[in-house]
C-alpha cells in the first residue's frame, strides 16, 4: 500500500503532460537517473521517498508549484520521519541561532499550531 507520499506522486502525474495526458513514471525515472522500478517502488511505499536532490527532478517534471513542492518536501520528510528536507540547511544556519533557539523553546512550552499560525500571519503582515 502506498504512503501518502506515493499517492501524492501518483496523483500529481496524471494529466500533467504537454499533451495533457499523463506523465509516465519512466520519464519521471528517467530525470532522476532512475529506473522505473526504484520510483514504483516509491510510490507504492516499498522504499522511503528520495533525498533532495531527487525531489528537486520530480518537482521539476511535474511542474508543481511551489505550494505542491512544499507538501511533496513535507510528505518526504513525514514518510521518513524527518524534518522536511527542505529545512535543515535553514535550520542549521549558524548565521540565524535563533531558528534553533525559537525552535527549541516552543518544543519545551508544547507550543501548538495555533501558536505557529501567529507567527506565520505576523511574517506575512510584514511583508
Amino acid at each position: 500500500m502506498a504512503g501518502e507520499f506515493g499517492r501524492f506522486i501518483d496523483q500529481k502525474r496524471r494529466g500533467r503532460a504537454a499533451d495533457g495526458s499523463d506523465i509516465m513514471l519512466k520519464d519521471i525515472a528517467k530525470a532522476m537517473e532512475m529506473t522505473a522500478t526504484y520510483l514504483s517502488d516509491i510510490i507504492k511505499g516499498r522504499r522511503n521517498p528520495p533525498e533532495m536532490r531527487l525531489l528537486e527532478k520530480i518537482a521539476e517534471v511535474l511542474h508543481l508549484t511551489p505550494e505542491e513542492k512544499a507538501e511533496m518536501f513535507d510528505l518526504a520528510g513525514r514518510e521518513r520521519d524527518e524534518a522536511a528536507p527542505d529545512l535543515p540547511g535553514y535550520i542549521m544556519n549558524e548565521d540565524i541561532p535563533h531558528v534553533r533557539v525559537a525552535l527549541r523553546r516552543a518544543n519545551d512550552k508544547n507550543l501548538g499550531d495555533d501558536f505557529w499560525k501567529k507567527v506565520v500571519e505576523n511574517m506575512d503582515s510584514e511583508e
